[in-house]
């Protein structure tokens, strides 16, 4: 460990031009904890962040490492599931929607997208704090109500829907026997075949495998309120409606108070090694699906 740590050491001391601290004739482990002091005051004195340097340990090997975020875009990544519930009513739609339906099971199922039916979740607080607030009215807002309580029908049935194991297992069967005959279609089979990629390809990846919560800013006094990833990706009810407007005014209104994001991190060894699996290429396609399947849900007419 210590033959690895300062032979990294000197790499990115002369990578950054900075001196080597001369800390090894006060023995293991004093040694690395003054190196590392030193290292932490440098990179402060040059205004860079100290926390985008890591000491890593990958097989055996100790080094360090530069932090790389993935940029989510200071997007909200919202699945609007009250469309779907629709679609698969519709006859004409009616394999375009069982097809979705098992792209929504592996997001929810695999991919561990947060769901806003679940206590705890950032969006099922903000509905629950938004019909607090409306009941608190002299006056009873009718379509209000009608709108909370369809949220919470439809939620809670596409839920039991997206949870049943039956969808992933029929997922390529669907795939394989989906025709499309126009636009829509054609935007459905897409998505799906992103989907199944995804789930054929890293079919234990997950959304929190490379976020480090709390760890994008350190402050000498306190930890700044960061925006985490329930934040800004889930399910949620619909993009229509005053309910839905109060959502996204009130999610947009509270995140403009946090100070940072937490992003997908990776590091990348300061000598060029390769580390398997540590890149975005999953995140790259989980967000694109994301993304693409929000526009296509929220621009469907029902």
């Amino acid at each position: 460990m210590e033959r690895d740590f300062y032979s990294s050491l000197s790499m990115l001391c002369k990578q950054l031009n900075f001196s080597l601290p001369e800390t090894e004739q006060l023995g293991f482990p004093c040694n690395m904890a003054c190196a590392m002091d030193h290292l932490q005051r440098a990179l402060k004195a040059t205004g860079e962040e100290w926390q985008d340097i890591r000491l890593v340990e990958d097989e055996g090997s100790v080094f360090f490492a530069r932090q790389q975020r993935f940029d989510t875009g200071m997007t909200l990544y919202y699945i609007p599931v009250e469309p779907l519930f629709y679609m698969l009513r519709d006859n004409s739609r009616k394999k375009a929607s069982h097809l979705l339906l098992s792209a929504f099971a592996y997001l929810f199922q695999v991919a561990r997208i947060p769901y806003h039916r679940h206590e705890g979740n950032y969006l099922n607080y903000t509905y629950d704090m938004l019909n607090d607030w409306k009941m608190q009215d002299d006056e009873e807002d009718l379509a209000f109500v009608k709108e909370y309580r369809c949220m919470e029908y439809v939620g809670d049935v596409i839920e039991l829907k997206i949870q049943n194991p039956e969808n992933l297992r029929n997922f390529k069967n669907r795939l394989e026997g989906f025709r499309t005959k126009d636009d829509f279609d054609r935007d459905c089979l897409k998505i799906g075949e992103l989907a199944f990629t995804l789930l054929t390809v890293y079919p234990d990846a997950h959304i929190y495998d490379k976020f480090r919560e709390g760890s994008f800013v350190e402050e000498d006094d306190d930890l700044s309120r960061q925006i985490s990833l329930d934040n800004y990706i889930s399910f949620y009810g619909s993009a229509c409606g005053e309910l839905s407007d109060l959502v996204i005014e009130t999610v947009n209104t509270d995140l403009q108070q946090f100070s940072g994001i937490d992003e997908p991190t990776i590091f990348l060894p300061i000598d060029g090694r390769e580390i398997k699996g540590n890149n975005f290429d999953f995140e790259i396609k989980l967000f694109k699906l994301v993304e693409d399947l929000s526009i296509l849900l929220n621009n469907y007419n029902y």
